[in-house]
Parts: C-alpha cells; sequence; structure tokens
C-alpha cells in the first residue's frame, strides 16, 4: 500500500472537510446519491441499479477520498470498489479516449492506497509514460484531457521527473484569452481551463504566475449572472471544475460573486431531492459524475485530491 497525503488526512469524521464551505447537507446527500449507485460486485454503475463501469467506479473512489474516506470500507456483496478496480481494469483497452481514462484510473488507484506501479502485474506509470510524445503531448492530437489526466495520474502517484515538456506543451495552448480549448484551438471553454489550471497548479506552477492569473481572468470573465460557469449557460459540469481549479489555486469560490450569487450557491441549486446534481436544473446529463466532482469542489478540495507521499516538498 502507498503511504498517501491528503487534505482531509486527519478528519476526525467523514464531514468534516465539507463543513469548508458551509455545505455538509449539500455533501451528504451526494455522497449518499453516490453509494446507492454501488453494486454487489463492489462497483458503481452511472446511475442507481445500472451495471458497474471502471469510468463509474473510479470517479466514485476519487470523490470518496477526497472526504477522508476510506473507499475499501464500502464493501458490497464481499466486494469493495478496490476490488473492482483492479479485476476490471481491462475494460478500460475499450474504452474511447484511452489515455485520459488511464490517467483518471491511476488517479483513482492512488486515492485508493493501491499502487499503481503493480496492478496484477501490470505497471500503470508505465503505461502512462509510454503516451509522452516527442515535444511533450500526450495521447490523442487536439485533444487537451488526456495530456491533463495522464499528467494528474502521474502526479499523483508522485511521479514527477520529465513533466517538463508536456507541462510547457500545455502552457503553450493558453488562448489570448486566458483559458485552454479542448482541441488546442483558439476558442476556450471553461470545463478545459479549470482542468489545465488543476493540472498546471498541481505539477508546481506558482499561483501568482502569469499564466495561472491569465486563466483564472479567463474564468472570471465566463462567470453568468446566477454565479455559475460557461458560455452556454451555467451548469454543474463547469461549476465543478471552475471549483476545484479556484480551491487549487487559494480562491475561495464564495467571494467569486456575480449577481448576488457565487459558483457553490449554483452548483447547489442543481442538486435534486436524491442527492444528484444535474447538468442544468431540467437537464440530467451526467448527474453521478456531476455529483462526485460536486463532492470534491464543495469539500474544498482540487484534483488530484491526493497524492503520495514521494511528491517532492513534503
Amino acid at each position: 500500500m502507498l503511504v498517501l497525503v491528503s487534505q482531509a488526512q486527519n478528519a476526525s469524521n467523514l464531514y468534516e472537510n465539507a463543513l469548508l464551505f458551509g455545505n455538509d447537507t449539500a455533501v451528504k446527500l451526494a455522497l449518499e446519491y453516490i453509494l446507492s449507485c454501488q453494486n454487489d460486485d463492489g462497483g458503481f454503475g452511472s446511475e442507481p441499479g445500472a451495471v458497474s463501469g471502471i469510468k463509474s467506479t473510479a470517479i466514485a473512489t476519487i470523490a470518496l477520498a477526497a472526504l477522508g474516506d476510506d473507499p475499501g470500507k464500502h464493501v458490497r456483496g464481499n466486494n469493495s470498489p478496490l476490488s473492482y478496480l483492479v479485476e476490471n481494469h481491462e475494460a478500460i483497452d475499450n474504452m474511447t479516449n484511452v489515455e485520459a481514462q488511464y490517467g483518471r484510473y491511476v488517479v483513482a488507484l492512488v486515492s485508493a492506497g493501491l499502487n499503481p506501479h503493480d496492478v496484477n502485474g501490470s505497471n500503470y506509470v508505465e503505461l502512462l509514460r509510454s503516451y509522452f510524445g516527442p515535444r511533450g503531448e500526450i495521447g490523442k492530437k487536439n485533444y487537451i484531457w488526456d495530456d491533463c489526466w495522464v499528467i494528474l495520474g502521474l502526479i499523483s502517484s508522485g511521479n514527477f521527473s520529465s513533466l517538463d515538456a508536456s507541462i510547457n506543451h500545455l502552457k503553450g495552448l493558453q488562448t489570448s484569452s486566458g483559458g485552454w480549448a479542448w482541441n488546442g484551438g483558439d476558442v476556450a471553454d471553461v470545463d478545459t481551463t479549470a482542468l489545465v489550471l488543476c493540472t498546471l497548479l498541481a505539477a508546481g506552477e506558482e499561483k501568482n504566475s502569469t499564466t495561472i492569473q491569465n486563466g483564472l481572468q479567463y474564468l472570471r470573465s465566463e462567470q453568468n449572472e446566477d454565479g455559475g460557469f460557461s458560455l452556454l449557460g451555467s451548469n454543474a459540469a463547469s461549476d465543478g471544475w471552475a471549483i476545484m481549479a479556484l480551491n487549487a489555486a487559494g480562491e475561495d469560490p464564495r467571494k467569486w460573486c456575480i449577481g448576488g450569487s457565487n459558483p457553490i450557491d449554483h452548483l447547489k441549486s442543481l442538486q435534486k431531492d436524491d442527492g444528484s446534481i444535474w447538468w442544468k436544473d431540467d437537464v440530467e446529463g451526467m448527474s453521478f459524475e456531476w455529483t462526485a466532482n460536486a463532492i470534491i469542489a464543495l469539500a474544498g478540495k482540487t484534483m488530484p485530491p491526493v497524492i503520495t507521499t514521494n511528491r517532492p516538498g513534503l
């Protein structure tokens, strides 16, 4: 088992850190919803009663760890999320954007206290490194999310070496608006910008650097009158990622007020009676993922929420 460091490591109870933004009720409800999606194979489906999937299980594992919870304690049918992650890892090979999926998978393994260097004989740290191109680009051309998730996977497992070229590649894709586009183009979007900010800050970029400050200015420019984010209308996906980026940058999302509301207010407004958080008030979208991300965001955490102790400076 890896020795881990998390902001929630010394929590006296599961929800203590969720009180940071005064959202313990929202976080508790969201967590209850996520746990209602767990099946007897230990994995999680995308909604209650849905078949378990490796992506949903990874997402749930990361959210649980962000609260300082031990994902391995959540056992159904004598199985846990840890056993599901280990036994079903080959399912990722058949998924789209496989590089990003494996990056998230490694973040989940570390969040669960597992060793990504040896999962049934497979070394997923070396697999992530195999995706690096000659100029630092990672995975599919013109798709920034795989670059970010692979870097986050390596960082979460304490592997910071040989990332300079990839970090510089990401920084070089920053648009004149200060944001980043999912395809590396000129039209930035909130979700990608927030993910890149999380990645750069996790890699050690200074919060006061021009790159980070321009990225934050872009997020500010895309905040709407209801306090939420996204040029296409405020939504839970953009809110969750933006709040995680603000957390990483040491910004207080409660102080990002516009129209009398802040991102926390807007994200909470999208929570339903069952605890799930919909994409928009009348559009469910991928509510499982938005709900898990909201747990991380509302608890004051960022991505990755857990890293190994061999991170430089710890």
